[in-house]
């Protein structure tokens, strides 16, 4: 094809391609640095690239200053690669773009352009899949990047798991070798407890029996009243005996005075007339039965008195067997009371004890099983980890 031809087909197309840029023929037939470059800045922009020139493009020297040298050089090589992906044994270098020839520019640009219409007619059926496969790749290797990282961290946490179930391991161990004595000691406290059970069971007994023996405030209020009474009935007694006494002094001296008019009488009788004889006899016979009225009495006052004094003794007697069985049994229920106290302070101490060994038993167990927990979860995530190796070692 003739130059001309080409050049002319090449300005239309990129005009057509690139309304922004403007592109003459005499600047493909003379091209030079900053117009190849012009073109290509152009160019890559369409792609969406970011290709911002450090310099003033067609500015003399530009390419002198090592960042305009590296920023042609990148120029270069996406242009490159662009090409190659149709025909990939083709080159642009960086001599290319500062010292451009005529036809190798043109026949860049020929399949730049053809490129870039290409692109534009088929972008929307050839860019999504290949976004699609790339922004899948991206996820599966950031996937496969969390799951290395992942892995890794199960790694690490299976090796501190396997650490962490030897201690486990031993930490059981211990456990248990601890635990045997303190289930020992458990059974003889609850054994102990059970003898104290038996004890107090006894005692209770025996403070009942004791508690019947004593004599109830009921029963010692009314022997008081009975007391109180009999010491009433006796002091009445002493009164009625005292009154008796006066009244058998005054018959005494009755009895006297009349003993002196019977002697009077007896002087007299032999003066006297029979109608006073008759009188003094009947008087006799009167004073007769008056002294048999006081001997009655007197027999009478004398067992009365010996039946409130023997009364007065046995109520003696009842008040020191009271006192001296209320002593016994104040003493017996205090000693009792005591034993009881102590035997309750006890048996308080071993309940204390044996719930304290039942609390630390319950927190070995519960540790335990706390521990057989954490060595079944780590066993299932070694598993889950590290597969049929980890099930083949453990087992």
């Amino acid at each position: 094809m003739d130059v001309a031809a080409e050049i002319e087909r090449l300005v239309d197309q990129g005009k057509y391609l690139m309304p922004d840029i403007h592109i003459s023929q005499s600047d493909l037939a003379h091209p030079t640095e900053p117009i190849v470059t012009n073109i290509m800045v152009h160019y890559l922009r369409c792609f969406g690239f970011r290709v911002e020139p450090p310099y003033k493009v067609g500015s003399e020297l530009a390419h002198a200053s090592r960042e305009a040298r590296v920023f042609l050089i990148r120029v270069c090589r996406q242009v490159e690669r662009i090409i190659q992906i149709c025909f990939p044994n083709k080159t642009y270098s960086y001599v290319d773009i500062i010292k451009p020839a005529v036809k190798k520019t043109l026949t860049i640009l020929g399949y730049l352009f053809n490129y870039l219409s290409y692109y534009k007619l088929f972008k929307k059926s050839v860019l999504p899949p290949v976004e699609e496969a790339i922004k899948l790749k991206d996820s599966l290797t950031a996937e496969l990047k969390a799951k290395s990282q992942n892995l890794e961290q199960r790694r690490l946490k299976a090796k501190e798991c396997e650490l962490a179930i030897g201690q486990l391991k031993k930490d059981l161990h211990q456990s248990q070798a601890q635990l045997l004595p303190l289930k020992k000691s458990c059974s003889e406290q609850s054994n102990a407890l059970e003898l104290i059970e038996q004890l107090q069971s006894e005692l209770d007994k025996r403070i009942t029996h004791w508690e019947q023996l004593v004599v109830k405030d009921s029963q010692v209020i009314e022997l008081q009243n009975k007391i109180k009474s009999a010491n009433s009935h006796v002091e009445s007694c002493k009164a009625e005996l005292a009154n008796k006494e006066l009244v058998t002094n005054e018959h005494r001296q009755i009895i006297e005075a009349s003993q002196q008019i019977v002697t009077a009488l007896e002087k007299a009788k032999a003066v006297l007339p029979l109608s006073q004889v008759e009188a003094y006899k009947e008087s006799s016979k009167q004073l007769e039965a008056m002294e048999k009225q006081l001997a009655t009495g007197q027999a009478n006052y004398q067992k009365r008195r010996q039946d409130a004094e023997a009364m007065r003794q046995e109520l003696a007697r009842g008040a020191q067997q009271y006192e001296a069985r209320r002593q016994m049994n104040d003493a017996e229920h205090d000693k009792l009371q005591k034993a009881l106290e102590k035997l309750k302070v006890e048996g308080e101490e071993r309940l204390n004890r044996i719930k304290l060994l039942e609390d630390n038993i319950s927190e070995l167990e519960q540790e335990n099983l706390g521990k057989e927990q954490l060595h079944a979860i780590l066993s299932e995530q070694l598993a889950e980890v590290l597969g049929d190796n980890w099930q083949s070692t453990s087992t």
